[in-house]
């Protein structure tokens, strides 16, 4: 919460074993953000997850990540710089992406 008040950014992680907490704390987090009227996007890398999310969607359909990795060599997200997307990742305080460590690449 510190570097999202102080805008400093980083990477963060949060890991524990199951049925400990993980979502109800980033659910936590989410509503701590958006309260302050300010963008979290939460975003997970399964369908499944996404929808113990508030808001959530997979990080595929969010940033419109290619779905064949491992094919393409240096695959990017189809988002273009003048798109209301761009202008919203922008403005984004926090992208929480739950389940990190399970998505290919």
């Amino acid at each position: 919460m510190q570097a999202v008040q102080n805008e400093a950014g980083g990477l963060y992680f949060l890991d524990a074993p199951g049925s400990t907490g993980k979502t109800f704390v980033i659910s936590l987090i989410l509503e701590n953000i958006r309260v302050q009227e300010k963008i979290a996007l939460a975003l997970a890398s399964s369908g499944i997850a996404a929808t113990l999310l508030d808001g959530g969607r997979t990080a595929h359909s969010a940033l419109k990540l290619p779905l064949n990795v491992q094919v393409i060599e240096n695959p990017t997200c189809n988002i273009s710089r003048n798109s209301a997307m761009a202008k919203v990742l922008q403005q984004t305080a926090i992208i929480l992406l739950d389940e990190c460590t399970m998505t290919h690449k």
